[in-house]
């Protein structure tokens, strides 16, 4: 199976290629491994202000608190490449609220490390911008994880969240997840910073800004159990500006929209994913 996987990870690079995404570039200062190592990168500076469609795919319409308000959203209206950066707009539009979000058509394997530059351009009370991914043909949630390398919600505006999902910390139908227990309260999530996690056999490893803040261990339980699922299947990359408010007449956990603060952006810089 794992064979497999890395086979269709392979032809995936393959076709990538042949659209010239650009896996070679620095910007900003980023100082990652040897290009050798650079699995994929996009730096948002091609001449298009659609990204590109060879990876990148919009979010679409669900029944949850995190997409239920792509419902109403046409097209590329609040996703745009400007001015170097994968720009990620939530509003609203009348009566309606929109959010924007991309995800990576493919996914990227195990003993890899996803590092992603971005900022918000204000804090959006009922909004919760986030930065993540989930395993590619995996089986329903939360059997085979979900790993948010960031997020950030209106009742702790100078934090974000990195958490792990998983059956064995949710079990049937929950939504609890583990999170970084030390989180820096004195954050600025305005500010440029570069989000990151490893993804080995072994562990979760976090970072911001180059600094670890958290890890998640494999703790080889028995593989019913589902506590480490995060080299059975490839993970893609998610990047979302989305809204809360409330869900078939129930407050979402984001909480309550404020209208005056719309509209929020979440600024992407760069993606990149490094083979460990």
């Amino acid at each position: 199976m794992k064979r497999f996987q890395r086979l269709l990870f392979c032809i995936s690079l393959v076709v990538l290629s042949l659209t010239a995404i650009n896996c070679t570039g620095r910007k900003n200062g980023n100082k990652d491994a040897p290009k050798q190592d650079l699995l994929f990168a996009d730096d948002f500076d091609g001449k298009s202000a659609i990204p590109d469609t060879a990876v990148w795919k919009l979010c679409t319409y669900a029944n949850n608190a995190w997409s239920q308000h792509f419902r109403h959203v046409e097209g590329y209206e609040n996703v745009k490449v400007e001015d170097g950066y994968l720009k990620i707009r939530a509003r609203k539009d009348g009566e309606v609220y929109k959010n924007g979000g991309v995800f990576s058509k493919i996914g990227f394997p195990c003993n890899s490390r996803l590092e992603v530059k971005a900022r918000l351009s204000g804090l959006v009370r009922g909004a919760f911008p986030a930065i993540w991914q989930m395993p590619i043909g995996g089986l329903p949630w939360p059997k085979s994880g979900e790993i948010d390398v960031m997020e950030w919600v209106q009742g702790t505006p100078t934090q974000i969240y990195q958490t792990v999902h998983t059956f064995y910390t949710n079990g049937e139908g929950g939504s609890a997840g583990e999170t970084n227990p030390a989180p820096d309260k004195s954050f600025d999530v305005t500010k440029d910073h570069v989000y990151a996690v490893d993804r080995t056999e072994k562990e979760l490893i976090f970072y911001v800004d180059g600094k670890e803040t958290w890890k998640y261990e494999n703790l080889h339980l028995d593989a019913e159990q589902l506590q480490y699922p995060f080299c059975d299947f490839p993970y893609n990359i998610i990047l979302n500006f989305s809204l809360g408010g409330t869900l078939n007449g129930n407050p979402t956990w984001p909480g309550e929209i404020h209208d005056e603060d719309l509209p929020g952006e979440m600024w992407v810089d760069w993606v990149r994913v490094i083979s460990l």
